[in-house]
C-alpha cells in the first residue's frame, strides 16, 4: 500500500459514514409524542424516562426524557411495531404499544397518566447515556458497552465520546491527560491509572465519571488551589460490589514468546482486596512506566501492545486494600513490585544546521536496562467527630537500575567528508528511595461555611550511583586527524533532596451564597548533588586520578512563604472565584570552589480566577486563570560539565532565575439527551516570562555544547474538540466520534549566542465509529491524519512539514458453540522524514477462542501477532538546531496459544422486599 492512498482511504471512510447516516435517516420516518402527568395532582412530570423498544425482542430503539411541561417527542423511528415505556422513581411504570407506518408516521399518546406507588416492590430506573452534573461528565456504561470477551475497562473507555486511549494505554479526556483512576471513589494501587483500566473487567462498571479532582483541602473549603488533576471515577454495579472475581491467563508461543497474568479481587460490603501478577516478554505492561525508578522509555509503536523503544521482559506482583466498614474511617494500602529487562537495537539519523551548512550525524547502537521497583502507598481518612477529620497519605518507593549502552557514530559535512567519528561503551547502576507523607486536619465550626484547615507535608529522596565509560572520539579536517580523545573513567554520585511544607486556610461566610478564604503557606526545599570522577592511571593501573573538571559538590536551597485571599460567590446557574496570593522566595546555591553562595530573591503576586456556568445538567462551561512560577532544576543550575557524550556536552547555570507563567483554560461540555449528540471543547493558552531554555553552541566538528538561559517570548495555544453522533442502522445504533486538535507554540532557544525563534503548528483530525449488533458481533474503525509544520528563524533550511496517517479497524464475532474470532489492523504511514525513515506498515493481529466449562469460565485461545511481519519502531525529535529520526527494536510476528480461567462469584446486594431491575441501563446511584 502506497502512502498516497491513505488520505483517500480516510476521506472515503468519512464519506461512507456520512452517506450511511443520510441513508438511514431518510428511512426513519416516524415519531411518537405525548405528555406525562401525575394522576393525583394533575401536574406535569418533567424528566420522566421515556424508552422506545422493539416490540419483538425489547431492543432499545430510542431514549429521552420529558420536558419541564411534561411533554416528550422521540423522532426518527422506522416503520414497525414498538413498545413505549414511561418510568419515574416512586411511580408505577407505564407500558404501551404503538405502530408507525408510512400512512400514519406520527403517533400521539396525548396524556400518559402516572400513578404513585408508595409500596413499590419493583423500581425500573433508566439512566441517560451521558449526564453533566456541574463539572462532572457522567457516562452510563451500558450505553457504550463492549461485547468483546473478557473486555477490560480500557476497552470501555475507547468507546466514550471525548475520551482517547492510545496504543500504550495512556488516557486523554477532552484533550487533557488523565493521571488518576478511582474505583467507587477510592484509590486503586495508588495513583496509577493503568492498574484499573488494564486489570478490572468492563462489565463491572455502572458509570464512568470524568472530572477534575481537586485537592483534599480544596474539596473541603470549596476554593480551588490549582492542584487539581483530570480524574476518572468508575462506579461499580450494585451486584458487583460484593463477591470474588478475577482471571488467570498463561500462554506460550513461537520465538520463545510467553505471557502470563492473573488478578483476583474480593469485594465485600465495606472492604476491597485486589491482587495482581504478570510476567511476559511481549512488551505488555499493565502499569505506568513513569512511576518506575530509573525512568521510562520513549518512542512509538512497540508491538504486542507496548509502545516503548526496545523489547522488554516484565515481572510484576501487587496488592491493593480498601476498608470503609466504619463510616468514620476509610483506609487504603497498596504494594506493587515490578521488574523490567530491556534490550534495544537502534539506528539514528540527525540533521544539524550550523550557519549556512548542514551536518549529518548517524549512530548505530545497542542498549540494555535492568530495573526493579518497590512501591508502597497508603491513605487514612478519619472523621473522628462531626467537626473534625484528618487525612494522612504516606508513600515509599525503592528502586534499583542497571544500564549499558554501546554505540558507534560519525558526523559528515555537506561535502560528505568526515568531521568526527567514534565509539563509546557506558555502564551505570544506581539505587535510591523516596519517602514522603502528607497530613491534612480539617475543622468545621458551628456556623455553616466557617472552617479551618491545616496541612503538612514532607519528602526525602536519596540515591547513589556509579558508572564507567570508555569513549574514543576523533575529529577530522579533510582527511587529516585534527584531534583524538580517549575517555576512560569511573564516577560516583550521591543525591539527596529534602522538602517540607505547611499550609493553613480559614473560610468565613460573607452571606448565604458567598465565602471568603484567607490562606498562608511555607515551603523549604534542599537539594544536594555530590559527584566524583576518576580517570584511569596507566602508571598504577587504577582509577585514582581525580578529574577536577568533572568533580563537584552542589547544594541548592529554595525557601518561600506567603499568603493570599480568595472570594467565591454562588449565583443561580453560575458561580465564580477570584483571588491572589503573594510570596517571597529565596534561592541559594552553594558551588564547590566558591566561598560565598549565590543568592537570589524573588517576590511574586500570583492571581487566580474561575467561573463556572451550568445552564442545566446537560451543559457546563468552566473558565480558569492562574499565575504560577517554576524554579530551575538542580541539573540546570549545577555548573559542572557532563562529558559522558563527548560531542554533546552540557553544563548548568547557577545564575538562572525562576520563570513565571500565565495559564488560561476554557472547558465546555454539552449533551442533548433527545438527539444523544455530545460536544466537548477544551481551549488552553500559556505564556511564560523568563522561560528556561537551552543555549547551544555548535562546533565545526559536529559537537554541541549546551547550557541554560532565561528568555522571554515563549507561549503556546491548544484547542481540542470532540463531537459524538449517533448513526441509526436499522434497529440498532452506531456511535461516531469526531475529534479535532489544533496547536501553535512559539519557543525560543539560543544558537551560537543568537536568539532562535521556533514556531510549531499542529493540526489533527480523527474520525471513529463503533457498532455492536446485539450479541453477534461488534465492529470499530477509525482514521486520523496529523500535520506538523515547524519553522526556525535562524535556519530556514531546517523548516519541516510532515504528515502522519493512521487507519485502524477491529471486529469480534461471537459464533455458536461459544466460539469467538476477532481481528484488528492498524496501518501507519509517515512522510517528510529522512530517507529510509518514511516507513509505512500494517500491524495485523487476529485470534480465535473457544470457551468451555460451566458458565464458559475457561477459554483456550490462539493469537497471531503482526501477521504480515511489518511492525516497525520509528520516532522523530525536533529541537532548535536539529531534526532527528530514530528506528528501534520492536516485537514482531509471533503466534501464541493461551489458556484463561475466569473466577466470578457475586452475592445479592439488597435485602427486604425491594429489588432493582435494569431496562437498557444500570440503576442510578
Amino acid at each position: 500500500m502506497r502512502t498516497v492512498t491513505l488520505p483517500k482511504l480516510i476521506l472515503s471512510f468519512c464519506c461512507l459514514l456520512f452517506i450511511s447516516a443520510m441513508g438511514f435517516a431518510q428511512n426513519r420516518i416516524g415519531s411518537v409524542k405525548g405528555m406525562v402527568l401525575d394522576t393525583a395532582t394533575k401536574k406535569a412530570m418533567p424528566s420522566a424516562t421515556i424508552n422506545v423498544l422493539d416490540a419483538k425482542d425489547s431492543t432499545l430503539i430510542s431514549f429521552g426524557r420529558s420536558k419541564e411541561d411534561g411533554s416528550f417527542e422521540l423522532t426518527k423511528l422506522n416503520a414497525g411495531k414498538f413498545l413505549l415505556t414511561v418510568s419515574y422513581t416512586g411511580f408505577s411504570k407505564v407500558s404501551k404499544t404503538f405502530t408507525i407506518s408510512a400512512e400514519n408516521p406520527v403517533y400521539d399518546f396525548s396524556i400518559i397518566p402516572m400513578a404513585s406507588n408508595a409500596t413499590l416492590d419493583e423500581v425500573v430506573v433508566t439512566a441517560a447515556p451521558v449526564t453533566i452534573k456541574g463539572d462532572t461528565v457522567e457516562f452510563n456504561a451500558a450505553s457504550f458497552k463492549t461485547a468483546k470477551p473478557n473486555a477490560v475497562v480500557e476497552d470501555l473507555l475507547k468507546k466514550l465520546p471525548g475520551v482517547e486511549v492510545d496504543k500504550d494505554g495512556n488516557i486523554k479526556a477532552n484533550g487533557q491527560d488523565v493521571k488518576r483512576i478511582l474505583v467507587d471513589g477510592k484509590q486503586f494501587f495508588g495513583n496509577d491509572p493503568k492498574m484499573a483500566t488494564k486489570n478490572l473487567q468492563a462489565d463491572m462498571v455502572n458509570k464512568v465519571q470524568v472530572f477534575e479532582k481537586k485537592s483534599d483541602k480544596s474539596e473541603f473549603t470549596g476554593f480551588d488551589d490549582g492542584a487539581g488533576e483530570p480524574t476518572i471515577n468508575l462506579t461499580l454495579k450494585q451486584d458487583k460490589r460484593q463477591g470474588i472475581f478475577g482471571k488467570a491467563t498463561a500462554g506460550y508461543g513461537t520465538d520463545n514468546r510467553y505471557a502470563a497474568n492473573a488478578n483476583v479481587n474480593s469485594f465485600k460490603k465495606g472492604e476491597q482486596v485486589s491482587l495482581v501478577g504478570q510476567a511476559n516478554n511481549t512488551n505488555n505492561q499493565n502499569f505506568t512506566m513513569s512511576d518506575f525508578g530509573g525512568g521510562g522509555m520513549q518512542g512509538g509503536r512497540g508491538g504486542g501492545g507496548g509502545g516503548q523503544q526496545g523489547i522488554t521482559a516484565t515481572q510484576t506482583i501487587g496488592g491493593n486494600y480498601n476498608n470503609f466498614k466504619n463510616p468514620k474511617l476509610d483506609a487504603n494500602a497498596s504494594y506493587f513490585f515490578n521488574a523490567t529487562q530491556l534490550d534495544n537495537d537502534y539506528d539514528l539519523h540527525r540533521e544539524s544546521f550550523v550557519a549556512d551548512t548542514t551536518q549529518i550525524y548517524t549512530e548505530l547502537g545497542k542498549s540494555g536496562r535492568d530495573n526493579t521497583n518497590h512501591r508502597v502507598n497508603g491513605a487514612i481518612d478519619w472523621k473522628f467527630d462531626s467537626s473534625n477529620s484528618i487525612i494522612v497519605r504516606p508513600n515509599f518507593t525503592y528502586n534499583t537500575s542497571k544500564s549499558s549502552t554501546g554505540k558507534n557514530y560519525n558526523t559528515l559535512g555537506e561535502s560528505g567528508s568526515y568531521l568526527t567519528d567514534g565509539s563509546s561503551i557506558t555502564n551505570n547502576q544506581s539505587e535510591g528511595y523516596n519517602l514522603g507523607a502528607t497530613a491534612l486536619w480539617r475543622h468545621k465550626f458551628e456556623k455553616a461555611g466557617r472552617t479551618f484547615s491545616t496541612s503538612v507535608n514532607f519528602s526525602r529522596n536519596q540515591s547513589t550511583g556509579d558508572g564507567n565509560q570508555n569513549t574514543v572520539n576523533t575529529q577530522y579536517k579533510g582527511n587529516a586527524i585534527v584531534r583524538s580523545d580517549t575517555l576512560n573513567q569511573v564516577n560516583n554520585t550521591e543525591t539527596i533532596a529534602n522538602n517540607y511544607g505547611v499550609d493553613i486556610s480559614y473560610t468565613e461566610p460573607m452571606s448565604r451564597r458567598s465565602l471568603i478564604e484567607i490562606n498562608g503557606f511555607y515551603r523549604f526545599n534542599d537539594n544536594t548533588n555530590d559527584k566524583k570522577t576518576y580517570d584511569y592511571n596507566k602508571v598504577t593501573g587504577e582509577y585514582d586520578k581525580q578529574n577536577v573538571r568533572l568533580t563537584n559538590f552542589f547544594d541548592n536551597e529554595y525557601e518561600y512563604a506567603g499568603g493570599g485571599l480568595a472570594y467565591k460567590e454562588n449565583r443561580k446557574g453560575w458561580n465564580y472565584t477570584i483571588g491572589a496570593k503573594a510570596q517571597q522566595a529565596v534561592l541559594t546555591s552553594l558551588v564547590q570552589g566558591k566561598a560565598d553562595p549565590i543568592t537570589q530573591k524573588f517576590f511574586n503576586v500570583l492571581p487566580n480566577a474561575q467561573v463556572q456556568i451550568g445552564t442545566n445538567r446537560y451543559r457546563n462551561t468552566r473558565i480558569f486563570y492562574n499565575g504560577s512560577v517554576q524554579n530551575p532544576s538542580v541539573t540546570q543550575l549545577q555548573p559542572i560539565e557532563d562529558i559522558s557524550d563527548p560531542i554533546n556536552v552540557t553544563k548548568g547555570n547557577p545564575d538562572l532565575k525562576q520563570s513565571f507563567t500565565n495559564n488560561f483554560r476554557v472547558n465546555y461540555n454539552t449533551f442533548d439527551p433527545y438527539t444523544m449528540k455530545s460536544f466537548f471543547l477544551n481551549v488552553s493558552a500559556r505564556q511564560t516570562s523568563n522561560a528556561i531554555v537551552n543555549s547551544d553552541t555548535l562546533g565545526i566538528y559536529g559537537g554541541r555544547y549546551t547550557t541554560y538561559e532565561n528568555v522571554d517570548g515563549v507561549y503556546n495555544l491548544n484547542a481540542n474538540a470532540s463531537i459524538g453522533l449517533p448513526v441509526h442502522i436499522g434497529e440498532t445504533r452506531a456511535n461516531v466520534n469526531l475529534t479535532t486538535g489544533a496547536g501553535y507554540s512559539r519557543n525560543v532557544n539560543l544558537l551560537n549566542y543568537e536568539e532562535n525563534r521556533i514556531s510549531n503548528t499542529t493540526i489533527s483530525q480523527r474520525v471513529s465509529a463503533n457498532y455492536n449488533y446485539k450479541e453477534l458481533f461488534d465492529f470499530s474503525m477509525g482514521g486520523s491524519v496529523a500535520w506538523t509544520n515547524a519553522k526556525y528563524s535562524l535556519q530556514a533550511q531546517q523548516n519541516t512539514k510532515y504528515f502522519t496517517y493512521n487507519a485502524d479497524a477491529e471486529t469480534n464475532w461471537f459464533l455458536p458453540k461459544s466460539v469467538t474470532i476477532g481481528t484488528s489492523v492498524v496501518y501507519t504511514a509517515n512522510t517528510g522524514r529522512a530517507d529510509g525513515f518514511n516507513q509505512n506498515f500494517a500491524l495485523w493481529n487476529a485470534y480465535a477462542a473457544k470457551s468451555f466449562l460451566k458458565n464458559n469460565r475457561a477459554e483456550i485461545r490462539i493469537t497471531a501477532n503482526d501477521i504480515l511481519n511489518q511492525n516497525s519502531g520509528i520516532s522523530r525529535t525536533t529541537t532548535g538546531n536539529y531534526v532527528e529520526d530514530t528506528r528501534y527494536s520492536v516485537v514482531k510476528r509471533y503466534f501464541m496459544l493461551s489458556f484463561t480461567y475466569n473466577l466470578s462469584k457475586f452475592g445479592a446486594q439488597m435485602g427486604g422486599g425491594q429489588r432493582m431491575m435494569m431496562m437498557g441501563a444500570p440503576m442510578r446511584n
